[in-house]
């Protein structure tokens, strides 16, 4: 029974392995892609995710647009009626 497993578990890595190589390609391909693989931390998946469900980038403003987009909005420290932004925050962790 192990060995049944672990033939799957090949099968599968193997399959996993093809895939991340096709991804890896079709991320190379596209000027967009490769530009956001620039970025610290952006790597084949997160690029494929923007590309395929965000808004063309030309329809955002500035950088803080498209960040407000995603969700990424400042910290704010709000007293005496004065709102003072500090860093940016996604779901209210530093």
């Amino acid at each position: 029974m192990g060995k049944l497993y672990l033939e799957q578990i090949a099968h599968l890595t193997s399959r996993i392995q093809v895939l991340e190589k096709q991804q890896r390609k079709i991320c190379n391909e596209a000027e967009v892609t490769r530009r956001l693989q620039t970025m610290p931390g952006i790597g084949p998946i997160t690029t494929l995710a923007v590309e395929t469900f965000a808004p063309p980038v030309n329809e955002f403003r500035c950088g803080r647009d498209f960040a407000a987009w995603l969700g990424i909005v400042p910290k704010q420290h709000s007293f005496g009626g004065k709102t003072v932004l500090g860093e940016n925050l996604k779901d209210g962790t530093a």
